[in-house]
């Protein structure tokens, strides 16, 4: 997948702007989690901040790094890590974290969502914010039961010149939220021959009012759930379900000591 990656997502640039916001309003540095090629990393450095990208894939970052050094953005302003967010452990605190273009759907089940927010809340300034990308989850009950392929989008393979079309192939259980789904990219040739890779993917879908409840279980505060990128509210027929929350300044109010009476 990392090698159809960048091209793929050329000319998603929707959300940029947002995560530009959102830094300048929580201050950084940021946070990218699940960060890929760096997307939205570089991105941000580009305006001045500095962000710590991570991801669990080796062969993401490897390109991110090669990226970054294509694109001249200053190495001081980056830092590529490979780590998995439900176990993340760095010295370092942030002033945002993002988990963009759909990252948290990787985490299947609701033990290992609430792990890993409780370490991104653990890796926040007090007071910093999160933001979250989803899809809107309501598209699963709109889904089709049809095991087909779909024509997702066409592009050229920036190894080979070679235009690819890349397909989806989705089965959705409603009832876990999961989705069975595979990306196929047919790399064609000059010659008219097809070689077609496979991606299989597991993903979970996330409601809305069970994200707040994840959110007060890792010991953050729900600040907004948004539609879009706009920052537009969150309504059934929006495109995204675009989560931003915060670590509050304080998690708990002080208890007096009984015994002491302090």
């Amino acid at each position: 997948m990392a090698r159809y990656y960048d091209a793929e997502t050329a000319h998603f640039t929707d959300d940029l702007p947002a995560y530009l916001e959102l830094a300048e309003r929580f201050g950084g540095p940021v946070l990218d989690i699940g960060c890929g090629t760096g997307r939205v990393a570089i991105y941000l450095a580009r305006h001045g901040h500095r962000v710590v990208g991570i991801d669990i894939s080796e062969a993401m970052l490897g390109r991110a790094r090669e990226r970054t050094e294509r694109e001249g953005v200053p190495p001081s302003l980056l830092t590529w890590l490979q780590a998995d967010v439900t176990s993340l452990m760095l010295e370092e605190r942030f002033g945002l974290a993002v988990f963009a273009y759909h990252g948290f759907m990787h985490l299947t089940s609701q033990s290992r969502q609430v792990a890993a927010l409780e370490c991104i809340c653990a890796h926040l300034d007090a007071g910093g914010g999160l933001a979250i990308a989803l899809p809107n989850p309501v598209e699963m009950f709109r889904a089709e039961d049809v095991p087909s392929l779909i024509l997702e989008r066409t592009f050229i393979d920036p190894q080979t010149g070679q235009p690819v079309m890349q397909f989806s192939l989705a089965t959705v259980d409603r009832a876990s939220q999961i989705v069975n789904l595979t990306w196929v990219y047919d790399l064609i040739g000059p010659d008219g021959m097809v070689r077609r890779d496979l991606v299989p993917l597991v993903m979970r879908y996330t409601m809305a009012s069970e994200m707040t409840l994840l959110l007060e279980r890792a010991g953050l505060h729900l600040v907004e759930l948004c539609g879009d990128y706009d920052f537009s509210p969150y309504e059934e027929t929006s495109p995204h379900l675009f989560v931003i929350a915060e670590r509050p300044k304080q998690l708990r109010d002080h208890v007096p000591d009984q015994a002491s009476g302090s």
